[in-house]
């Protein structure tokens, strides 16, 4: 979409305190994961949040105390007009740069940035900017939340490993390519659902079905080291299996989490072997432990993500109204 000129300036004040979280229509449709922008990385910043849905070729409102959500810098123009009409506290989330590749002179229009995908040179800070922060895609709305009571202990899950997206020749697809050989060259016990495209194999409730009841997820990179399956394998308490990655990595990302980590996807049938046992009680144990571990840290990652964001939008109304 192209960025919007047709700008409506609103006249009347926001209320004292409420975020304004402003969507293009298309993109909030389009995206899946906008039940987890809201509800897990924003529910705690301690503030009424106001959502405002525009509709395609309608007039974006210039409110201040505004978060906006741009799909690549598809409003990099809105946040520009935003700056020059003298608005203030605006932020901006910014989505889908999956290579790190966007122009992101646009930033300096925001007084912070959230940003989906880590890379280390997207994340410096403008002049007078608050801060540009990496924050995790999140799960697909339908696949969580899923609440901890309901989940299956190691023992109760059936199926040993599941992966369900595009496999097809691409050259970003490479990696799944190198995984699914993997485990068809070792016979590994593992479920490979191939899907046509984006968003058209299972139905979010059917996948999260699956997720539920297996034990290791198995999490190749796409356009990014990072993609939204991490999130939805971690939700259903499962145990991600991924590649090493600057973004797996590093402190400001995920740090080295208690995930099975892989340096090349050969590694796989070698790091299984161990678990191959499926239905023996130490293997089952041992799994359980490592299952527990990822979901404590997953569950505090989630905490220590709403602080991050909670801080940096908080900041930026203290900045903007002396709040205390």
């Amino acid at each position: 979409m192209a960025a919007r000129t047709n700008i409506m300036s609103c006249m009347t004040s926001n209320s004292r305190g409420v975020l304004n979280l402003i969507w293009p229509r298309q993109t909030l449709e389009y995206i899946l994961e906008g039940h987890f922008i809201k509800e897990v990385l924003l529910a705690e910043i301690g503030r009424p949040i106001r959502t405002i849905v525009v509709e395609r070729n309608a007039p974006f409102p210039l409110l201040d105390d505004a978060l906006v959500v741009s799909f690549k810098s598809q409003l990099s123009g809105y946040l520009k007009e935003a700056r020059l009409r003298g608005r203030s506290n605006i932020g901006l989330l910014h989505m889908a740069d999956e290579r790190g590749d966007e122009d992101l002179s646009f930033y300096e229009c925001a007084d912070y940035v959230l940003r989906h995908y880590w890379f280390k040179h997207a994340l410096v800070s403008p002049p007078k900017s608050l801060g540009v922060i990496w924050i995790p895609n999140g799960y697909r709305t339908g696949v969580g939340p899923i609440s901890p009571q309901t989940l299956l202990t190691t023992a109760e899950r059936d199926i040993m490993g599941f992966f369900s997206g595009v496999l097809h020749a691409h050259a970003q697809r490479d990696e799944r390519q190198q995984m699914a050989r993997a485990i068809q060259d070792a016979k590994l016990p593992f479920i490979l659902n191939e899907t046509p495209g984006f968003a058209q194999g299972l139905g979010p409730v059917t996948y999260a079905a699956f997720l539920c009841r297996t034990r290791f997820g198995l999490v190749p990179g796409g356009n990014s080291p990072e993609t939204i399956r991490l999130y939805e394998v971690l939700e259903s308490g499962a145990i991600p299996v991924t590649l090493r990655s600057s973004f797996v990595n590093a402190p400001e990302a995920l740090g080295t989490p208690p995930f099975m980590i892989l340096d090349q996807w050969s590694d796989l049938a070698a790091a299984y072997a161990r678990y191959s046992d499926a239905s023996a009680q130490g293997v089952v144990d041992e799994i359980e432990r490592k299952r527990l571990a990822v979901y404590r840290w997953w569950t505090e990652f989630k905490v220590a993500q709403q602080l991050r964001i909670k801080n940096l939008i908080n900041r930026s109304f203290v900045r903007a109204h002396g709040e205390d």
